[in-house]
């Protein structure tokens, strides 16, 4: 969302219905709660801090979600479905199920790059936002589950992978995704495309290839 398309309607007969309107307020309290939780953390963060950046009033956030709580499960699930997104047309274009992976873990990683508050709403403060946020972003990490069990299929190896494989590499992800923006350091996740080619392919490809298609990638 660009600043222009969040910033104040104009006063007095703007020409804009009233579902326009109110579907712009929903944006800018998204928006804003984002940055508001960037800025002071989900515990700390007030319905005064989410309502002064989305530049609207009290009135106007209850009109559009009941709790603090709603406004972050909505921001959470806006972000999720442009990342499904983003990756459902990577993936469209890549040629086999290695390059598939790569490339949607490079959109992943340059979209969380290029919005680091958001990147701190999915990453870091879903994880202390409560029990009801933290099993809706348990169940969108799980959707990784299935696309990355197509690459046992890749695998050239007897030997069978652990069921736990593909929790396990999922969860070595999300956690160093997650210390990079708790560094602050969400701005340079793309940097990590070469290492997460690694963690994803090696269990499938081997480490040999793992590695060479990372170099590819990097």
């Amino acid at each position: 969302m660009s600043d222009e398309e969040l910033g104040p309607l104009p006063a007095g007969r703007h020409g804009f219905t009233r579902e326009q309107v109110a579907h712009n307020q929903r944006e800018r309290l998204i928006a804003g709660l984002a940055t508001a939780v960037a800025e002071h953390g989900y515990n700390a963060v007030t319905l005064t801090h989410i309502t002064k950046a989305a530049a609207v009033s009290r009135r106007v956030f209850y009109e559009n979600f009941e709790s603090k709580e709603a406004c972050f499960l909505a921001a959470f699930d806006v972000v999720v479905e442009h990342i499904r997104e983003l990756v459902g047309e990577a993936v469209g274009a890549a040629p086999d199920w290695p390059h598939r992976a790569i490339a949607a873990a490079r959109e992943v990683l340059a979209f969380l790059a290029a919005e680091p508050d958001l990147a701190r709403l999915c990453l870091v403060e879903s994880q202390s936002a409560g029990p009801v946020v933290a099993a809706r972003f348990h169940d969108a990490v799980r959707e990784l589950v299935p696309p990355l069990e197509r690459g046992r299929g890749e695998r050239a190896a007897e030997r069978p992978l652990p069921a736990t494989t593909e929790d396990s590499t999922i969860g070595a992800l999300v956690s160093l995704a997650g210390r990079k923006v708790a560094a602050g350091e969400a701005a340079r996740l793309a940097d990590l495309l070469p290492d997460f080619t690694e963690f994803i392919l090696s269990p499938y490809l081997g480490p040999a290839e793992a590695e060479r298609l990372a170099r590819q990638a990097a």
